[in-house]
C-alpha cells in the first residue's frame, strides 16, 4: 500500500426518524451486498493500492454484480421468487 489506508465505518439512517445507529436487520444483507459491490468497484480505480489489491477487487465486484443480477431475474420486488 501507498501511504494511505482505507478504513470503513458503516452506519444507517432512519428515514423516518433522522437517527443514526449501527443496528441492522435481515432485510438489509441485500443492502450491504450492494453497498460492498459499489465500494469494490470504486476502490479497484484507486492507484494508491497494489495491482493484485486492485485486481482482486475487481473480481469481487464483478461477481457480486453478477449474484445481483441473477437475484434481481429471480426473485421480484417482494422478494417473493417468479416462476
Amino acid at each position: 500500500m501507498v501511504g494511505f489506508q482505507y478504513r470503513f465505518n458503516i452506519t444507517r439512517l432512519n428515514a423516518r426518524t433522522g437517527r443514526v445507529s449501527q443496528w441492522f436487520a435481515p432485510a438489509d444483507v441485500i443492502a450491504l451486498v450492494k453497498l460492498t459491490q459499489v465500494i469494490a468497484s470504486e476502490l479497484q480505480h484507486d492507484g494508491c493500492m497494489n495491482t493484485c489489491l486492485r485486481d482482486e477487487l475487481r473480481g469481487v465486484a464483478v461477481l457480486l454484480d453478477e449474484a445481483l443480477d441473477k437475484l434481481k431475474t429471480e426473485y421480484d420486488s417482494t422478494g417473493d421468487k417468479i416462476r
